[in-house]
């Protein structure tokens, strides 16, 4: 998933080109797509009056990349080293686990819920944190709830050896988010328990649906389930041969 390289917003997702974002001034359009003339299509559809297509040194650069069966448009706001990344793996954790979610893709996760520093977000399966760790490097005040005890220090620890502190991680349920935090969130992003885990976690999991879209503004979330009570993926992940993740968006 070519997202990472960058840090880019994402201002549009659509099944064809025809989107409604224009740039404010000159800028460049770069695909990542396997399609030959997107980069054509797309600047013809962005380029109006106020603003030209400069491919030596615009203004803005528009980033197109083919995620399933949809084009995702990206404004990029710079490069990323991914090396800082890998620093920040499970394996290089303090507290780790065998299925926590790898910090590029728990990344993509919090850019696709467009949260801004200062916004509140919620992991009600918050696990070894990974996607806490990379939401509060954004800026996030974060929010998190497991039910295992060991699973919330160990999220405490794995944040405050990246430096992220203001942190509110506590034991829990999601049918007791009410009364644990007594707030609603900006966004809530998590990766819903899979496989065995899923198997433990069946009713925590179906509650997580009822009640998610009630308690924050803008759901995303990974699940290894095509289908989820009449919901439709947004995207796709291949693992590997024998797993597949799904990306939710509900807003």
């Amino acid at each position: 998933m070519a997202l990472v390289h960058e840090a880019a917003e994402i201002v549009e997702v659509s099944e064809d080109l025809e989107i409604s974002y224009r740039p404010q001034k000159s800028f460049a359009v770069k695909s990542e797509c396997s399609e030959a003339n997107v980069e054509e299509e797309l600047g013809k559809t962005l380029a109006t009056e106020g603003n030209i297509v400069d491919l030596e040194d615009p203004d803005e650069v528009i980033k197109v990349y083919e995620i399933a069966d949809n084009y995702c448009i990206a404004r990029m706001i710079e490069n990323i080293d991914r090396s800082l990344f890998e620093g920040r793996k499970n394996q290089e954790r303090p507290f780790s686990s065998p299925i926590s979610l790898d910090p590029v893709l728990a990344r993509v996760l919090v850019n696709l819920s467009k949260v801004s520093a200062g916004d509140s977000v919620l992991d009600p399966f918050c696990g070894t944190g990974g996607i806490l760790i990379e939401s509060g490097l954004c800026g996030v005040d974060i929010h998190g709830l497991d039910v295992q005890q060991e699973m919330v220090e160990g999220t405490r620890e794995n944040l405050e050896t990246y430096g992220i502190i203001g942190y509110d991680i506590r034991q829990g349920e999601i049918s007791e988010v009410d009364e644990i935090f007594d707030q609603g969130f900006d966004a809530i992003i998590t990766d819903l328990p899979y496989g065995q885990a899923s198997r433990k976690e069946g009713e925590p999991v179906e509650k997580f649906i009822e009640v998610a879209p009630e308690l924050a503004d803008k759901v995303v979330f990974m699940s290894d389930q095509k289908s989820l009570n009449g919901l439709e993926p947004e995207f796709s992940v291949y693992v590997h041969k024998n797993l597949t993740r799904y990306i939710y968006l509900i807003d």
